[in-house]
């Protein structure tokens, strides 16, 4: 099969990836006023949702690459090897966070910086804590979603290999696991929750999963917005924002929900509702439809500290999960006056984007595939 010309890097997915980890930064950060304005107060998914669909695309790119030159056997070797790293990433931030948050509960006689996160189980029985975190069993607040990519990539070569038989069946397939695992119940077990994972991940395979198969229709044929999707996912955008008021506490915009949340009953995120994953998907077309992806201020210099977060998304999510909980320290301690939350947030920006730059200089990251136009080459 002939290739079609080599084509520019889509800059747009680094870039959203990066703002989500900056999204989750802050979010992450307790009584953080900031929070008030990232996508979670406007619509039904939030920055967990756009990380992980993103994420799904740039890993189909890649594996599928790897798949293709070196087969299924590669492809599991690779992805297992990715899945270790951060493994190690995950109980390294679940090491560091806990002597922080202890120390600071210590030095500032404040038991709630262990509680608030759930790490006051460590205290009573470390050794049987300890053992459930290795095994995933354990997962603080705001430590849970490293141990859902876990997993994630451990599903990605079968993933793949799917999809090199058909997009349909794969995308069928994933769906009924969702389905599985939202009607009934099925997820990981954890110690500190009845319910199993806070991030289900029979349930959030799902997003990855259409990620991974967007990258490979992508690389069928050059997607063009069309009215027929536009026109619905953008109604549907715009009836999540409505059911979201009120949106944030500003004198002049509603102080009461404009629609009852009855309506659409539950948008639970543990397992990946229905409404949080058609939201995503719909905001990304729309996205996508909007945004060129050699739109000129991609290319300008503060877009491109933002698409190197996005690059060295695991250093920099774990950075930002340590510098989240310094933040809370410092808006407990200094208060949450409007000084005190700039700073924290700014620093806290500052010290990712800083990060992402060293680390692109020392550790140069070899380019994604491109998706290409050529003809069709899977069955669906």
């Amino acid at each position: 099969m002939r290739e079609g010309p080599k084509k520019e890097r889509d800059l747009r997915i680094d870039f959203f990836r990066g703002l989500a980890l900056v999204f989750i930064f802050i979010d992450h950060v307790p009584n953080n006023t900031w929070a008030l304005a990232t996508l979670r107060n406007f619509g039904f998914a939030d920055a967990s949702e756009v990380f992980v669909l993103l994420a799904g695309y740039s890993a189909g790119l890649a594996y599928w690459s790897i798949s293709e030159r070196e087969g299924f056997r590669a492809t599991v070797s690779r992805a297992s090897r990715r899945a270790r790293e951060i493994y190690l990433w995950h109980l390294g931030v679940f090491v560091v966070s806990a002597v922080l948050l202890y120390s600071a509960a210590r030095v500032f006689g404040n038991p709630d910086f262990v509680n608030h996160v759930a790490l006051s189980e460590l205290a009573k029985d470390p050794m049987r804590t300890l053992a459930s975190a290795l095994v995933l069993f354990y997962q603080p607040n705001m430590m849970n979603i490293l141990p859902l990519y876990v997993v994630l990539m451990l599903w990605l070569p079968f993933v793949v290999a799917m999809l090199r038989r058909s997009v349909l069946l794969t995308l069928g397939l994933s769906f009924g696991i969702w389905l599985i695992a939202t009607s009934y119940g099925f997820n990981l077990p954890t110690h500190q929750r009845t319910e199993g994972w806070f991030f289900n991940p029979f349930a959030w395979q799902l997003l990855f999963t259409t990620g991974a198969a967007v990258s490979v229709l992508a690389r069928r044929v050059e997607a063009r917005p069309r009215v027929e999707i536009a026109v619905p996912a953008g109604l549907y955008v715009l009836f999540a924002f409505v059911v979201a008021a009120p949106w944030i506490p500003v004198p002049w915009l509603p102080s009461e929900p404009l629609v009852s949340r009855d309506i659409v009953g539950s948008i639970n995120k543990n397992d990946l509702s229905a409404w949080r994953f058609v939201h995503v998907l719909a905001l990304a077309y729309l996205v996508a439809s909007v945004v060129p992806k050699n739109a000129p201020w991609l290319k300008k210099q503060w877009a491109h500290v933002v698409e190197l977060c996005g690059k060295n998304s695991l250093e920099i999510f774990s950075l930002g999960t340590l510098l989240s909980f310094l933040g809370w320290i410092a808006l407990v301690q200094l208060g949450s006056n409007q000084m005190t939350v700039l700073a924290v947030n700014v620093t806290g920006i500052a010290i990712m984007s800083v990060t992402a730059w060293q680390l692109s200089k020392s550790r140069p990251i070899r380019a994604l595939p491109q998706p290409r136009t050529a003809a069709p080459v899977l069955a669906s």
